[in-house]
């Protein structure tokens, strides 16, 4: 089989957002369900067409993203069968042919049992957290990261920037973690729990002969730097 192209792309507001953030104005298509099996997520018609031709040629169409694998399984792409690669937990899970790539879940392994842990490390903030008397809901997703939600007023600017102000404090002193940040929704990760060493990961494994990257987000950059193009939609925080 020849050397094929590998596009490697974030999935929610890059090729499908939320129906907060959809204008149904336009077409769309259901891009994702939610946990009780309602429409969670749409695509626009010509991303959707964009995307399924990139999958029904020769190029490896690989889904990276922050979703873990109960979201990913609710999503259009899990039940692909041309879709080969998955990165998931923002790059702590790759799949092949939806299993588990034991080689890379080895390697993530190794670097959390020397990584301090994230039990102490969400008593921890649950207390900084309370000092500066923030709303939060925060919990340990899936034994990879920390997720924190803003349960207050979504459009509340000053409560926004407090919340910013509270984590990165937080991480001076834990330099062994970084913040992402989405909208209302923030993530305390390894630093090691990066996309951009999954796609390292990926294309020293399999030597394509050209690669692309695409993202919304500025955390995506760090990925999408790996690739030889990069692609964002328009309106996007890049």
């Amino acid at each position: 089989m020849p050397k094929r192209i590998m596009f490697f792309s974030d999935i929610d507001d890059t090729l499908i957002q939320t129906k907060r953030k959809t204008n149904f104005q336009k077409k769309t298509i259901v891009g994702s369900y939610n946990k009780n099996g309602e429409e969670g997520s749409f695509f626009y018609e010509g991303t959707k067409i964009f995307i399924d031709t990139l999958i029904d040629s020769n190029i490896n169409f690989i889904p990276t993203t922050a979703r873990n694998l109960g979201s990913y399984k609710r999503t259009v792409f899990y039940n692909n069968q041309k879709i080969k690669h998955a990165i998931l937990n923002f790059g702590g899970l790759i799949l092949y042919n939806n299993k588990i790539d034991i080689q890379w879940e080895k390697i993530i392994s190794q670097n959390y049992s020397i990584l301090k842990s994230l039990d102490i490390v969400i008593c921890e903030l649950d207390k900084h957290v309370e000092k500066h008397n923030l709303n939060l809901e925060i919990k340990i997703i899936d034994s990879y990261y920390i997720s924190i939600y803003n349960r207050e007023n979504l459009d509340n600017v000053a409560i926004l920037k407090k919340i910013k102000e509270c984590l990165a404090s937080f991480i001076i002193e834990n330099n062994q973690f970084y913040i992402y940040e989405n909208d209302n929704s923030f993530g305390i990760l390894p630093n090691f729990l990066n996309k951009s060493l999954a796609v390292e990961y990926l294309i020293k494994k399999n030597e394509p002969i050209l690669t692309i990257g695409a993202g919304d987000n500025i955390s995506d950059l760090a990925f999408m730097k790996c690739t030889d193009f990069k692609l964002s939609p328009v309106n996007c925080l890049i």
